[in-house]
């Protein structure tokens, strides 16, 4: 016996803890996923493909932003967050996770990915908002919504008596009345569903519970009305055989004879007026039954009269009312089925404060998530406080260095951007330097122009400055290399495998919003449109003057052997009169401006056909230049089923075949890596706006020869370290890391050369002048 107990004690433990919705493991799994994340070699499975699908995230925003640009339809906008829940979508609960508990922390650890990803805060906000997060809690509700009705179910019948073995989890705060022990209900919820439900109830629950079980307990059941219930439906589907005999008023009649003979069967009544004698009586002891007022024959005389005219028919009404005797003799009245009903009724009323509770615990567990996470503390915006604190004491402390002040702040800035901060993720220094460094260089640009611009001012230091201007602005879309094939799709192992290559043919080509997508639809309008109008001329129009010719002047018309159209007029006719000019001018008039006005559209229709064509190719040919081996067959596979489906769209296929076919052929094309897209460059980049600024306004030759050495040397600093590339996709995306042989673009080189070069004349050339801004 001590050993049975034991057993069950165990098995209880084992439920609770198997089963049971936990904050604490759920938080302690979180905890260990982003540990494992940020670890330099993840060990966790489904860390280790995060990470690959990160990869092929930014592979997939990488092609579509090259293929197709940005443009995103509303209800088709993939984000980040969306696409890291489409990572998730790609597992199964049954292999991949341990159970619903560990589900719910991955799937908030990969918000908190999202926000590292980004360089936003992890906050409770973020956390809820977060669809991977929204659709994993969701589904668990649901499904302790589900769980809850029969586990509560369950409960209740047990309380009531209906249910003789005693829950596992049977709450100790529930009453038990035993007010229906006679009766049996089979109600069986699993003891795991029964602890998971007990883990997430709370007094509201067990109070409403009570209630329930107090209201029922009280309530008295008739078994009279199930009687009724079954009767009626019986006598009902036998008076439904007099609708070929009779009308509405014999057919009621019919019902409710058929029911005094069903109730007489079963003896709950004395007598039944024309009671068939083949039907046995069965007596039946039911409580509480009444039938009113006692039956007259002479209410159903007409009827039997009908029925003995109908043989047929009343062999079929005999049939079925002894049928229907019989199944009420062995059917078990009892209130069970409606007590049943009741505690369905009340459990429903339950479970909205069960979804409420979930509600709340999903706020908690996710403000107790974020809290569990130290918070990110960069203290580095402090130094705008620091260079405000170089100023003021500059200007009042230490006036010597004053005019030193402003070119110190920006090398220092300079530093901090080269050494220190990340201008691609770091929101607070891409909001500082869009606000400084970018409009500043822009405002500079403007100003040399307009100098340019007045005679007087015009010479050749300006001109030196425009042209250095000029290179800056356009280095950051210069290509940093030349074309790398590491960068090329059929470089990237795993991508066509992976749920974001899909993602990739669905924006790019497949999905109804996609640009592809439209181009085709427009095509089609375009064709359609012209083969409707011209159909309408041929078939309406021309037919409709052709008839009237005919009716009016006597034309006829035939076909010949050669299938073609004849026209036979006669000599002459009232309608072919040169009197009836006017009239038969006028139709002709009529004819001509319907033509000229269907030339007018065709030639527009044309024009837009050749221009939706060109786009379409255009577009179709930036695809095939960038797509693998792969995309490129389901691209063209694509097109071919949607130019191929209507005959009227081929000679746009074989345009397409025409102009891609060749193209084709080719290898694929790597993407471009432009100057502003590695994260190293683009700091550059912003330190030559800044540099402008020390040339334009420092007028201190010393510090910019300063800020040009330290450009210099950063940039001879990064160039051998290119061969691990890290690679800025879009805002808010992961980094790509690709590792490649780089082959550094000679254009970048010498247009940064040049930079530096034209930057050491124009500070020779203005401390020779005497001023920077001359």
């Amino acid at each position: 016996m001590p050993n049975r107990i034991l057993s069950v004690i165990v098995f209880l433990v084992i439920a609770i803890l198997s089963f049971s919705f936990s904050q604490k493991v759920i938080i302690e799994d979180f905890k260990n996923y982003i540990s494992d994340y940020v670890s330099q070699e993840p060990q966790l499975p489904k860390v280790v493909r995060l990470n690959q699908d990160l990869d092929y995230l930014s592979i997939y925003r990488m092609y579509k932003l090259q293929m197709v640009g940005s443009i995103e339809k509303k209800e088709s906008s993939t984000t980040i967050a969306g696409l890291l829940t489409r990572h998730l979508g790609a597992f199964t609960d049954i292999d991949d996770f341990r159970d619903n508990d560990d589900k719910i922390a991955y799937s908030a650890f990969l918000a908190w990915v999202l926000t590292d990803i980004s360089g936003k805060p992890f906050e409770t906000y973020t956390l809820n908002e977060m669809p991977a997060y929204l659709e994993v809690f969701n589904s668990y509700t649901t499904r302790v919504r589900s769980m809850a009705e029969t586990v509560y179910k369950e409960w209740i019948a047990f309380a009531l008596g209906l249910v003789k073995s005693k829950p596992e989890a049977f709450p100790e705060e529930l009453t038990i009345t035993n007010s229906f022990s006679s009766f049996n209900l089979a109600v069986d919820a699993p003891a795991e569903s029964e602890q998971e439900i007990l883990s997430l109830s709370d007094t509201r629950i067990l109070e409403a519970l009570n209630s329930t079980i107090s209201t029922l307990s009280s309530k008295e059941y008739r078994v009279d009305t199930l009687v009724d219930e079954e009767v009626n439906r019986l006598a009902i589907q036998t008076a439904m055989d007099l609708a070929q005999i009779s009308g509405p008023e014999m057919m009621a009649s019919g019902r409710e004879l058929f029911r005094l003979w069903l109730l007489r069967s079963m003896a709950l009544i004395d007598y039944a007026p024309f009671f068939p004698e083949s039907i046995p009586v069965k007596p039946k002891e039911l409580a509480g039954f009444e039938l009113g007022t006692e039956p007259d024959d002479s209410e159903y005389r007409e009827l039997m009269d009908v029925l003995d005219e109908n043989p047929e028919i009343k062999a079929q009404v005999f049939e079925k009312i002894q049928m229907g005797a019989q199944l009420l003799s062995i059917k078990q009245f009892t209130p069970v089925g409606l007590i049943e009903n009741d505690i369905t009724s009340e459990v429903r009323k339950i479970i909205p404060i069960q979804t409420n509770i979930m509600g709340r615990i999903r706020n908690e567990l996710s403000a107790n998530l974020v809290s569990s996470v130290e918070k990110k503390i960069d203290l580095w915006w402090l130094r705008i406080v620091a260079y405000a604190l170089l100023v003021v004491l500059g200007f009042t402390l230490f006036n010597s260095v004053k005019k030193y002040l402003l070119g110190t702040i920006i090398i220092l800035e300079t530093l901090y951007i080269f050494f220190i901060g990340n201008i691609a993720v770091g929101i607070f220094d891409l909001s500082l330097h869009s606000i400084v460094a970018l409009p500043a260089f822009a405002f500079a640009f403007i100003l040399t122009v307009s100098s340019l611009m007045n005679r007087r001012k015009r010479n050749r230091v300006l001109l030196l400055k425009l042209l250095m201007l000029f290179l800056i602005a356009i280095l950051p879309f210069l290509n940093l290399f030349n074309e790398q094939t590491e960068l090329s799709m059929d470089s990237f192992d795993g991508f066509y495998d992976s749920v974001y290559y899909s993602t990739l043919k669905s924006d790019v080509f497949l999905a109804p919003e996609s640009m592809i997508s439209l181009q085709t639809r427009e095509l089609n309008s375009l064709v359609s449109s012209e083969l409707n109008t011209l159909k309408r001329v041929l078939r309406i129009i021309i037919t409709n003057k052709l008839n009237s010719f005919s009716s009016e002047a006597g034309l006829t018309y035939s076909i010949d052997a050669n299938g073609r159209l004849r026209v036979t007029a006669p000599a002459f006719s009232e309608y072919l009169s040169i009197e009836n000019q006017a009239v038969y001018a006028s139709e002709l008039q009529d004819l001509t401006k319907d033509i000229n006005s269907f030339i007018r559209d065709s030639n527009r229709n044309s024009k837009g056909y050749a221009n939706a064509v060109s786009k379409l190719l255009d577009t179709s040919e930036t695809i095939v230049k960038y797509a693998g081996q792969t995309m490129r067959k389901d691209f063209t596979t694509s097109l071919e089923d949607t130019l191929g489906s209507r005959p009227e769209l081929s000679i746009a296929l074989d345009d397409y075949h025409q102009r891609i076919d060749p193209l084709l052929e080719s290898k694929p094309s790597p993407i471009p890596v432009k100057v502003y897209r590695v994260p190293e460059f683009a700091a550059l980049v912003v330190a030559l706006f800044l540099l402008t600024i020390t040339l334009f306004v420092v007028k201190k030759p010393v510090i910019s020869y300063i800020h040009l050495a330290v450009i210099v040397v950063f940039l001879l600093i990064q160039l051998p370290g290119l061969s691990d590339l890290n690679l800025f996709v879009q805002g808010g995306s992961p980094m790509l890391s690709v590792p490649i042989e780089p082959s550094i673009n000679i254009l970048f080189l010498v247009v940064f050369a040049g930079i530096i070069v034209l930057s050491v004349l124009w500070i020779l050339l203005s401390h020779k002048k005497g001023s920077v801004v001359e």
